[in-house]
Formats: structure tokens, C-alpha cells, sequence
């Protein structure tokens, strides 16, 4: 891996961080970088002294991310970036690669028998948005979830 920063989180208690809370990483994007980049993702909430049924959650999450970015992109590398807006933990999971557009509905009849393409629900299950930004320099998944119950 690369580019590890960790930004200090504020002083103040984890459901009163400020936005400025933040770490990114960034990795070869191959199957390897999935945990070790959930790990990273894991290791800063735990720092924030947020709940581990969230630190549980958010490592679902970024796994779900980031093993889209490594298996559908093309990208030959993935950075995460997670922080504090709020009352939110935020995750976003950045590509540099082409992703193809499906032609076909999700969930047909087809995709009964894949074992791919129920990621993206689960992540929308788990958290409150979730957002999709694809561009010509590749695409940013963003999650939110919140932190207050």
C-alpha cells in the first residue's frame, strides 16, 4: 500500500468529530489490497472510539466497495478515504478505471445462478446513501453511515 495519511481526529467525542477527520490509503488494485484496505478502514474507526457493531458494518462496507473498484474497473489502483461529517462515518472508495454500463436489469432471471451482483444492495442496505459519481477518471462509491442510533 501507499499514500497512508492519518489525519488526527479531533479531541472532542466521536459523535462531535469534525469533518476534517479523515485518513486515506491508497493500493495496487488486486485482490490483496480488499484486506488489507478493510483493515486500514476498520483500524481508523476503532481509533474514533466508535461502537464495533459500526467498525463490524463499516468493514462490510469498504469490502463491498473496494472489491467492485478491484474486479470491474480495469483500474490499476484504488484509494480509500474515510472520515467524520457530522453525525456520519464516511467511505468513499476511488478507481481510475472504465467501468461498463449493464444493458441488462439487475436481478433477471440471468442472475439467478452468478455468485457477483448484490454488493451494491447490500451496501445501500447497510448504510443511509450511498452515491455514485462515474467520470472520465474513473468513479467514487461514497457511503454514508451514521453514527448516532
Amino acid at each position: 500500500m501507499t499514500a497512508l495519511t492519518l489525519a488526527p481526529p479531533s479531541q472532542a467525542q466521536p459523535e462531535t468529530h469534525t469533518a476534517l477527520a479523515h485518513a486515506t490509503c491508497s493500493a495496487v488494485a488486486n485482490r490483496a489490497c480488499v484486506p488489507a484496505l478493510r483493515h486500514f478502514v476498520g483500524h481508523y474507526v476503532q481509533r474514533l472510539g466508535l461502537s464495533e457493531d459500526l467498525r463490524d458494518t463499516a468493514c462490510l462496507v469498504a469490502s463491498e466497495l473496494i472489491t467492485n473498484a478491484v474486479l470491474h474497473s480495469g483500474s490499476q489502483s484504488v484509494a480509500v478515504l474515510v472520515g467524520m461529517e457530522r453525525h456520519h462515518l464516511i467511505i468513499s472508495v476511488r478507481d481510475r478505471g472504465d467501468w461498463r454500463t449493464r444493458t441488462d436489469p439487475r436481478h433477471s432471471p440471468a442472475d439467478d445462478g452468478v455468485v457477483c451482483g448484490r454488493g451494491l444492495d447490500l451496501v445501500r442496505t447497510l448504510t443511509d446513501r450511498l452515491s455514485l459519481a462515474t467520470g472520465p477518471t474513473g468513479t467514487v462509491a461514497k457511503a454514508f453511515l451514521c453514527t448516532r442510533w
